[in-house]
């Protein structure tokens, strides 16, 4: 990105194109040549090339601003009575007027923010100023500071908005002391800027009102889309029809050279560049700005195909089960009923479309499902319109009886959500609804001893090959938290579990392990004792309290030597198990590719 800039700054620095603005002395006397791009990300980043540190009157990109501060003190309906939103067809500071409604044509004109300006709240002139600094800062992320020299001359050359303010008054469109609204006007447009705060501006424009840097709110979400809608159509003078034409964002310029433009949702633009165009606007900002929006296609009516598909997969608790080994009549009744339990698993940023086609799945599914959950995990954005469809469906789901959960690894999304089940993974979640299915089903989840003769895997031996195998194990109690199998360890240790859980855990480099299974009383584990002396890959570390029956590579030794067709029922009887285990991981995998 920082090349892309640099190359960007380079080709356009040559143009010379346009000429300081006149009308107002002092910017009459910058420096023609200065020129800065900065962009500023809805996640905080900020780049800047050029002259960042130069600064400038703000001028007409304050207009936007303040627009936003009526709406806030006064609401949009109220504002509206005194400012319309139309586009006027005729010149910035042109004296002319919303004769129908009696109002200026729109905030983005003189005579628009003139009207906006008188309608800053307040108990005198300091506090109003005072709270346009505020809003500049909430903006921006720093205090700004007047130019006085461009402010003196704005207002002894300022004759023209006073005639505008006067006509006004004489209207009925605004009230109260005129001079004093005007010198709030003049003030708000001799505040010092750089293209990163210009930039800043527009990612607080995109980022919903927050600022992305200092995280404080500096406007509400609904009067965000008032600003950027009249930003959109007649923010840049003359020029606001060619810019949505070849640009098509919505933007802000000023006299100073300045020019802000934001990309709902993720980025604000700031260029400065002195020198105007034709109709007022930086020359070299409007192309600058035109570049930007061809090369990463930023106009808003560009068609940037379907992109990611929503729904990443969508797949049943029958296929894919939780990483907890469950007694073998459990996952019987799990791949029974599992097809109850869907999860549907999203991808990309969700907003109305996306949202729209998840949430009509889900209906159109809920005949069939008693759970639902709804993956966040590779969501990289979810906007409040699609927050809004999911809850919809949410208690559409509640209504009909099903349940529903979230799962995320942001803490802030289930709140959105109106959900208070809320899972960091997948697993977790699905090992949560088996509960539920196998309650349902009848099966008991008590901690309960299950004896040899109730393991599945040994019903293959006879009374006496299990008698044979029974004489040979040895009682093992151990505590939570006891370590029962470590990494690297000998493999010469099997596990009858007959008591209590345990989970299996795989170190990750030389960080802490990571629980990847839960292995339930009534199953084995430790299966390698059986096919060689190759070292443990995982911990096995006692969930609860309980006991394991262990046949060691002594016993196991002696079972083959002396009791060969227990020691061959045994082999078989762990092969198939493993076999079984094998077959579901391969389905498993072919439910999560498709």
């Amino acid at each position: 990105m920082w090349q892309y800039l640099n190359d960007l700054y380079d080709r356009h620095l040559p143009n010379r194109s346009g000429d300081l603005a006149s009308y107002i002395p002092e910017l009459a006397a910058v420096d023609p040549d200065q020129f800065s791009i900065a962009f500023a990300t809805t996640d905080g980043f900020v780049y800047e090339v050029g002259d960042a540190n130069a600064l400038f009157t703000i001028q007409s990109v304050s207009k936007a601003v303040i627009y936003a501060l009526a709406l806030e003190d006064h609401g949009r309906e109220d504002v509206l009575k005194h400012i319309g939103v139309e586009p006027s067809g005729d010149a910035f500071n042109s004296i002319t007027f919303d004769e129908v409604n009696n109002r200026p044509f729109n905030p983005m004109v003189n005579a628009g923010a003139i009207a906006a300006s008188a309608m800053i709240k307040g108990a005198n002139h300091a506090e109003r100023y005072q709270r346009i600094l505020d809003i500049f800062e909430r903006f921006t992320g720093r205090v700004l500071d007047l130019d006085e020299a461009v402010y003196r001359s704005e207002a002894l050359t300022g004759n023209r908005n006073r005639a505008i303010a006067y006509l006004e008054l004489n209207s009925g469109m605004i009230d109260g002391d005129v001079d004093e609204h005007l010198d709030l006007y003049f003030r708000q447009c001799s505040l010092l800027v750089t293209a990163r705060d210009l930039a800043l501006i527009g990612a607080t424009f995109a980022n919903g009102g927050i600022n992305p840097l200092t995280r404080q709110r500096a406007i509400s979400t609904e009067n965000v889309r008032s600003v950027l809608s009249v930003m959109n159509t007649c923010g840049m003078y003359d020029y606001a029809g060619g810019w949505q034409f070849s640009v098509g964002l919505p933007a802000k310029s000023g006299v100073g050279g300045g020019i802000t433009a934001v990309l709902p949702g993720q980025l604000g633009i700031g260029t400065f560049s002195p020198r105007l165009d034709a109709v007022g606007n930086s020359a070299r900002g409007v192309q600058v700005c035109e570049d930007i929006s061809a090369n990463f296609r930023l106009h808003l009516f560009e068609d940037r195909g379907a992109g990611l598909v929503p729904l990443r997969r969508v797949y049943r608790a029958d296929e894919v089960h939780s990483k907890r080994v469950r007694r073998p009549d459990q996952t019987r009744l799990l791949d029974r009923f599992g097809h109850l339990v869907v999860v549907y698993e999203l991808q990309g940023e969700l907003s109305f479309t996306e949202a729209e086609r998840v949430t009509r799945r889900m209906v159109e599914d809920m005949g069939s499902a008693y759970f639902v959950v709804v993956d966040l995990t590779r969501v990289l954005r979810i906007d409040g319109v699609a927050i809004t469809l999911f809850n919809t469906a949410r208690k559409s789901l509640a209504a009909a009886g099903k349940g529903f959960a979230v799962v995320s690894i942001s803490d802030d999304l289930p709140s959105s959500f109106e959900q208070d089940m809320h899972f960091p993974s997948i697993d977790f979640a699905l090992e949560y609804f088996e509960d539920r299915l196998l309650e349902r089903a009848g099966s008991s989840l008590s901690e309960t001893a299950i004896p040899l003769e109730q393991f599945d895997v040994l019903a293959g031996l006879d009374a006496q090959k299990l008698s044979q195998l029974t004489r040979r194990l040895r009682m093992v109690p151990f505590e939570r938290g006891m370590t029962l199998i470590s990494t690297n360890a000998r493999a010469d240790e099997l596990f009858f579990l007959t008591e209590g859980h345990v989970d299996i855990a795989v170190r990750v480099g030389n960080g802490p392990s990571h629980r990847v299974s839960t292995v339930e009383a009534g199953t084995v584990f430790g299966e390698l004792a059986l096919f060689g002396n190759g070292p443990r890959t995982a911990d096995v570390i006692a969930a609860t309290k309980g006991a394991a029956m262990v046949l060691d590579r002594d016993a196991l030794d002696d079972l083959r030597d002396n009791a060969p067709e227990a020691h061959a029922a045994l082999l078989l009887a762990v092969g198939a198990s493993l076999a079984d285990r094998l077959r579901r991981a391969n389905a498993e995998i072919r439910a999560l590719s498709r």
